[in-house]
Parts: C-alpha cells; sequence; structure tokens
C-alpha cells in the first residue's frame, strides 16, 4: 500500500499519466484507493460478523434458561448505550483532538481488540464457567443452577457490550476520514454488500446449529475479529491532521471541554431535530431482538428463520450495488424521510397475523421470502444513506462530535427502551397467560414508533429546506461568526415529471388492481358456500376499495394539476411530491399486492374461514395508508421550488440561472 499511497497535501489530480485522488493529506491512486477499500472492507466484515452472530445466539440462551423479556431486553438492548452514554461521547471528541503517527481513530481500534476477543471467548465457554461456579462457589450455590448460569452470561454480556462500545464509538469516523468523499456513495454501496455477504453466510449455513454449537461458532467469531481488526490497524493509514491550538487544548480539558461540547452541540434546533430522530428510528427497533420469538409462534423453525434472513442478506448485496447511486442523486434526508413515511404503510399490515395463521410453509415462502426479495432494495436504500445522512449535515470539522452527542440521547434512550420493550411483552404475556401468542403484537410497538419518527424526520426536512435545501444548505455552526460552516454542495437530481408520472401510474394500478380482483374472489367465496366471508366482501370491502380508488384518482388529478402549474410557471397549490422513492415504494407496493392475493388463495385452501376477510381489509387499509403517506409527502414539499426536470449532474451551468427561483413558491 505504501507504493500507492502518499502523504502530500494537495487535490486530486493527474501526474505523470496517472490519476489521483485524496482525503485531507492522503494522495490515492487507483490501486491505493483499491488497497484502502480492501483493507476497510475486511474490517467490517470481521465487525459486522461479530456483530451479528453474538446477539442473535444470546437471546435463545438465556429464554432456554428460562430468562424474563425484561432481562433479555435489558440485557441485549440497554446495556450498551449505558456504556454509550458515557463512554462514545468521551472517545468521540478526545478522537478529534488526538494526534498520534499512526493517526486519531486507529488506536481506539488497537485498544479494543483484546477487551472483545476475550469477553466473547467468556461467552463461548460461559455454561462450563457457570457449572464451574455452581459447585465451587458458596454464593452461587445458593441458587438454582439456570439462575447461576443466567448471572454468569449476564456478567460476560456487560463484558462484551463494554469491550464493543469502545470501537463502536469511532468506527465509522475513519471512513470518514480515509475515503474521498467522491466516492463516499459507493463506499456504503461495497459495505452493505459486505454485510450482506455476511448475513447470508451466516443465516444460510450457520444459524440453524445456533442452539447446539453456540461455544464452537463463539470461538470462530472471536479469531475472525482478532484477525480482521488486527490486519485493518497494521494496513489501513490515516493522513496527518492540523495541530490542536492552544486554544483549542484549553477548551478541549476538563470542564471547559464539557461546556464546549454541549455548547456546541445542543443549541441548535436543527440538530436537536436531527438527534430526536435518530433516537424515535433506535426505539422502533428496539424490539428486535424478540422477533425470534414471533416468528417460532407462527411456527417457523431455526431453519426457516435462518434461510429467510439468508435470502434476504443476498438480494441486499444486489440491491446495494444499484441503491448507492441514489444515495447523492436524491439526498440521503430525503430518501430517509420519504421512506420514514412508507414504513408506516408497510408495516401497518401486521395485525392481521393476530388474526390470521398460515402454515409455515406458506408464511415463509410468501411473506418472509416473497416480501422480504421485495423489500430487500428499499430496505437498503434506506440503510445506505444513513452515514451519508450524517456527513452530509452535520458540519465536518466537529464530526466525532456531534456523532457522539447523537448517540449520548439515542442511546439514553434505548436504554429505557430495553426496559420498556420487555415490559411490554411481560405484561402481554401474563394477560394471554404465558402464551408466546403475545409476540404478535409487536407491529404495535413498531407501528407507533414509526409514526413518531416519520413525524420528526418530517420537521426535520422542512427545516432543512429552509436552511437552502439541494442547492444552497450549508451546516448550522452557532460557533461560527457567519453561523455556518462551508460545505461542498452535492450535484442533485430534482422531481423528474416523467417519473413521477409513472409513480403515479403505478400507484393507480394497485388501486384498480384492489378492485379487480375482488371480484373473481368473491364469486368464488360465495360458490364454496363461505357465507360469512362473502358478505363482507361483497357489502364491505369491494364498495370501500371503489372509494379508495375514487380517492386516489382525485389526489392523483390535483398533482397532475400543480405540476402543469409548476411547469407553466405558475404557483402550484400544493406540494409536489419527489419521484425517486415515491415509484420505489409504488412499485414495491404493487409487488407485495401479488402476495397478498397469494395468501389469500391459501387460506381459502386452508380452511381458514374469516381470514380471507382478514385479508381483504388489510388491502384496504395499506390503501388508504398510500393514499395518506402521498398527502403527508406533500404537505412537506409545499412552500419551495420542486426544481422540476432539474439535473445537477448535466445542467452544472444552471444553477446561476436557478438561485432566482430559491425562494418559496
Amino acid at each position: 500500500m505504501q507504493s500507492s499511497l502518499s502523504e502530500v497535501p494537495t487535490a486530486a489530480s493527474v501526474t505523470s499519466d496517472v490519476k489521483t485522488y485524496h482525503c485531507g493529506t492522503l494522495i490515492y491512486t487507483q490501486a491505493g484507493l483499491i488497497t484502502l477499500f480492501g483493507f476497510l472492507l475486511w474490517g467490517d466484515f470481521c465487525c459486522i460478523m461479530m456483530q451479528t452472530v453474538i446477539p442473535s445466539i444470546l437471546p435463545l440462551k438465556l429464554k432456554a434458561l428460562g430468562a424474563s423479556n425484561v432481562l433479555i431486553g435489558v440485557l441485549l438492548t440497554s446495556i450498551f448505550p449505558i456504556f454509550g452514554v458515557f463512554i462514545s461521547p468521551y472517545l468521540s471528541f478526545k478522537s478529534d483532538y488526538l494526534r498520534t503517527r499512526w493517526g486519531r481513530r486507529i488506536p481506539f481500534f488497537a485498544l479494543s481488540i483484546p477487551f472483545v476477543f476475550i469477553s466473547i471467548i467468556l461467552l463461548a465457554f460461559s455454561d462450563d464457567i457457570a457449572a464451574f461456579l455452581y459447585r465451587y462457589s458458596g454464593l452461587l450455590a445458593m441458587l438454582s443452577p439456570a439462575s447461576a448460569a443466567i448471572l454468569v452470561i449476564a456478567v460476560f454480556i456487560v463484558s462484551f457490550q463494554f469491550a464493543d462500545v469502545l470501537i463502536m464509538s469511532v468506527f465509522q469516523y475513519i471512513f470518514n476520514d480515509t475515503v474521498p468523499v467522491m466516492f463516499i456513495g459507493r463506499f456504503m454501496g461495497l459495505m452493505r454488500i459486505v454485510g450482506g455477504i455476511v448475513g447470508f453466510l451466516y443465516n444460510y449455513f450457520i444459524f440453524k446449529y445456533a442452539e447446539s454449537y453456540s461455544k464452537e461458532i463463539f470461538i470462530c467469531t472471536a479469531f475472525v475479529y482478532l484477525i480482521g481488526i488486527g490486519m485493518m490497524c497494521l494496513f489501513v493509514k490515516e493522513g496527518k491532521y492540523p495541530p490542536v491550538s492552544e486554544k483549542e487544548k484549553t477548551n478541549s480539558r476538563g470542564w471547559a471541554g464539557f461546556k464546549t461540547y454541549f455548547r456546541e452541540t445542543y443549541s441548535c434546533k436543527f440538530y436537536w431535530t436531527k438527534f430526536i430522530y435518530s433516537t424515535t428510528n433506535a426505539m422502533t427497533w428496539a424490539v428486535g431482538p424478540f422477533y425470534i420469538f414471533y416468528y417460532k409462534d407462527l411456527g417457523l423453525s431455526l431453519e426457516y428463520v435462518g434461510k429467510a434472513a439468508a435470502v434476504g442478506s443476498a438480494a441486499a448485496i444486489a440491491a446495494a450495488y444499484f441503491s448507492a447511486i441514489f444515495i447523492d442523486r436524491w439526498h440521503p434526508l430525503r430518501i430517509l424521510t420519504y421512506s420514514s413515511v412508507f414504513a408506516v404503510v408497510f408495516s401497518a399490515a401486521g395485525w392481521v397475523w393476530l388474526f390470521v395463521t398460515l402454515s409455515p410453509e406458506v408464511f415463509f415462502w410468501l411473506s418472509m421470502m416473497f416480501g422480504g426479495l421485495v423489500g430487500a432494495f428499499h430496505t437498503t436504500l434506506a440503510a445506505l444513506a444513513g452515514m451519508p445522512f450524517d456527513i452530509r449535515l452535520q458540519p465536518k470539522s466537529r464530526y466525532g462530535q456531534f456523532c457522539s452527542a447523537q448517540s449520548i440521547l439515542r442511546n439514553g434512550c434505548t436504554i429505557a427502551a430495553g426496559f420498556l420493550v420487555g415490559l411490554f411483552f411481560d405484561s402481554l404475556m401474563w394477560f394471554f397467560h404465558g402464551s408466546s401468542y403475545a409476540y404478535r403484537f409487536i407491529f404495535i410497538w413498531v407501528i407507533f414508533w414509526l409514526i413518531v419518527t416519520a413525524a420528526v424526520i418530517g420537521s426535520l426536512y422542512r427545516q432543512w429546506q429552509a436552511l437552502g435545501g439541494d442547492l444552497h444548505f450549508h451546516p448550522p455552526a452557532p460557533w461560527s461568526e457567519t453561523g455556518f460552516e462551508e460545505m461542498e454542495q452535492a450535484p442533485y437530481v430534482s422531481t423528474q415529471t416523467r417519473w413521477l408520472n409513472y409513480a403515479l401510474v403505478v400507484t393507480r394500478l394497485l388501486m384498480l388492481l384492489s378492485i379487480v380482483y375482488l371480484i373473481p374472489l368473491t364469486y368464488w367465496l360465495w360458490h364454496i358456500g363461505w357465507s360469512f366471508d362473502f358478505k363482507w366482501h361483497l357489502f364491505a370491502i369491494i364498495p370501500v376499495a371503489i372509494v379508495i380508488y375514487a380517492v386516489w384518482s382525485f389526489v392523483e388529478c390535483s398533482i397532475r394539476a400543480d405540476v402543469a402549474r409548476c411547469l407553466a410557471g405558475e404557483q402550484p397549490l400544493d406540494g409536489i411530491p419527489h419521484h425517486g422513492v415515491f415509484f420505489l415504494k409504488a412499485c414495491a407496493l404493487l409487488l407485495i399486492f401479488f402476495a397478498w392475493i397469494g395468501m389469500t388463495i391459501m387460506a381459502i385452501r386452508g380452511g381458514l374461514q374469516g381470514g380471507v376477510m382478514v385479508f381483504g381489509i388489510g388491502n384496504l387499509i395499506t390503501n388508504a395508508l398510500v393514499i395518506g403517506a402521498v398527502f403527508v409527502l406533500r404537505r412537506i414539499e409545499r412552500g419551495y421550488d420542486p426544481m422540476l426536470n432539474y439535473d445537477g449532474r448535466k445542467e452544472k451551468c444552471a444553477v446561476v440561472a436557478i438561485d432566482k427561483r430559491q425562494s418559496p413558491i
């Protein structure tokens, strides 16, 4: 790597017919860039492997020993953010000011290696250690064997979480410091591909042995981490950073550093909104450890769950390649905002499983496999936008500081979430007399926090638009005399009328097919004598579907009218949604609609009277929420020029001519 990497503080250029790329003082040839990506991605592979394996097996071990849902939630959801609240901000803040011959991030990676390795090894032998201590420890002898094992595993989980937070506090910062900005989007795509490979290999080939060979899996994971992060520390080289001034040293020490930290990061409404979005998003997925029990109650084996996750990971590998293209074109904030709004639509249908239970094979193929494959591209797109979202909205000079400030709030809420989600399920299990049916109410937790998340990021999007939006946004900087920090503006693609038209047509087709398929279905129900389902479809579901189609037709005509006004230079009556994520979600919903048809057919063949009615109502609610989502998107775009058909990648000279159109319409 040394032959293709140098530390000359100059811009990217072509010297001696060799094109170079720079990131700070680091200068890369193409070979050097490939080498850098290789070692960063290898380190990321090993880190993801560690963070995939351990959390997936520990819930099973704890549940098998009789641990309560509250304890599982606290140990696997709350402990990490507890450490994060106190450790992550300090490490992030100090890493921004650290100057060593090895860089400012690598020393933290090296420090974490022995802690993580030893903690995983202890988890691997936790059963043997617990048995040994139970026999020879007077304290543990007072407990039952299962309680003693839970206590020992809990201690080792805490040690693992402490070790994990050491590296995760600064892990993502190395990408911002070493990868040229022009390759950030593509690098995120490659990272997602790596994550998909890890998920596929682990879930398809290994997860089915999670209960019987956990020790061996943990040991292999520990050594993979040791080798991977060790190689990254040895072969990835950071650049040189400007020396820290005496004033900065003074302001970063002791009480002065504490005041500087909080004054700079928590004094702006824009950042507060961004931080709150991060916390509500974390609250949503604090329920993650309990999904395995939800799937098991639906009759799925670990092999089924593992294979579905593996196929989803494989699909994400392909999706990541294409998703990375759109991150910079549409802006990561817009992608996450639109995705959050549509996430409510996609998740609302979870209530149907309270009333319907399909065979495990049908649920696996139609819901987990077909639905998972359809959603892979869209979930991948939102996942890839996460880090560019931080990079594009936060000041580069204090990137680590703002990331850690965000993590304080996120981790603080996640601490509470771990307890609350466990209490949520324990209360439900008490109500249902210990039945695992309680886990089917998982959608209530998810949908509530998804709605809150969509509301918060919608507010953030409006603030971003007011601060300049795509063309003129610069991160607010309360410490600066100008009030903002200069940021390079990336070219973007605005609403394209052609693709917006496609999105509207696909959505109309979805609404129309939701009526058309009901006609033969209703006849089938009458033919087989299912009078209850037949009457519901004839007198309720079909009429409501027609009303929903009529409402959508009105909304579509309104959008087209506003597009025509805008193209004519007039003021649109409402906002015009961006075509990007809207088009992708419309296509996904259309494809998932066929999964609904498949599940309806299988419900009839399985003799599930009443289940067909539930699926019909679920489809109506989904379609109504689609209209609601479009209404919300129009409201958050209202008052700002949609810049119809503008493509900044091809029209770089058009910015000057467009400046006069930036005031709200």
